[in-house]
């Protein structure tokens, strides 16, 4: 894991799931966090589990004016951020067919737009410190096609990761780095947030037993910003998944 003492980091999504447990770990660490999601409620109880100082900011990651208030906070408390965290996603299952225009926008928005528009507000300022480090929360999804029905998760998941490679390439003697973290299955409320979530549940019931916690992947996540690759898994789960679905 990096020296994240004093480090100030933004998370995403912080109100459940790995955004929460990520917040946890950091704090732990000696981070300063902030924890960004539209439950405020929620976000006020993972605060209350960081040890450090945090700040909760509750707003919507696709509006562009939430995302400015967002950074103008983190601004105004510590004058940087050092570690960006992409987190917040939804997951989508379901035949292409029942899949309207609008549910394929706002999947993108969510999992891809958000991320790549708050990483341009955000940078500027890594640039001029010279240091920082954009960290997408992608999935195994992104580097392969790891079940049926899931054609538009897959799709997002995949431009995440493609982003966060073509960005590394773009900031190579920056001082900031970018990276994807690829999990697999995780034991969140995830399944039950999905577009498709009735049909979804059967399947999320029949895995859970296999499933990695939110805690175990977040430390995984953490320990793969100290190392050399863009993109990397945070646990055995998706290694494993990745080499069998490259036989297929």
């Amino acid at each position: 894991m990096p020296q994240l003492h004093h480090k100030v980091a933004v998370v995403t999504g912080a109100s459940s799931g790995i955004g929460a447990a990520l917040a946890v770990e950091l704090s732990q660490a000696g981070a300063h966090v902030v924890l960004f999601a539209r439950r405020r409620p929620k976000l006020e109880q993972i605060s209350a589990a960081c040890p450090g100082e945090s700040l909760v900011l509750a707003g919507d990651v696709t509006q562009e004016t939430d995302r400015q208030t967002l950074l103008a906070a983190v601004y105004e408390r510590w004058g940087r951020v050092d570690l960006l965290i992409n987190n917040a996603g939804i997951g989508a299952y379901g035949d292409l067919g029942g899949f309207s225009q609008e549910c394929w926008r706002r999947l993108m928005e969510i999992n891809f737009f958000a991320a790549v528009f708050l990483t341009q507000a955000a940078l500027p300022g890594m640039l001029a410190q010279r240091s920082g480090l954009i960290l997408n929360l992608a999935s195994i999804g992104g580097l392969i096609a790891h079940s049926v029905k899931v054609a538009p998760y897959v799709a997002s998941k995949h431009a995440l990761v493609g982003f966060t490679r073509g960005l590394a390439k773009d900031l190579q003697g920056s001082g900031v780095t970018a990276k994807a973290a690829c999990p697999h299955l995780t034991a969140t409320e995830f399944f039950d947030r999905s577009q498709g979530a009735r049909e979804l549940a059967p399947v999320a019931a029949k895995y859970r037993e296999h499933m990695d916690t939110p805690e175990v992947v977040a430390r995984g996540v953490l320990a793969g910003l100290d190392g050399e690759a863009t993109i990397f898994f945070p646990t055995q789960a998706p290694a494993q998944a990745y080499e069998r679905g490259r036989e297929m």
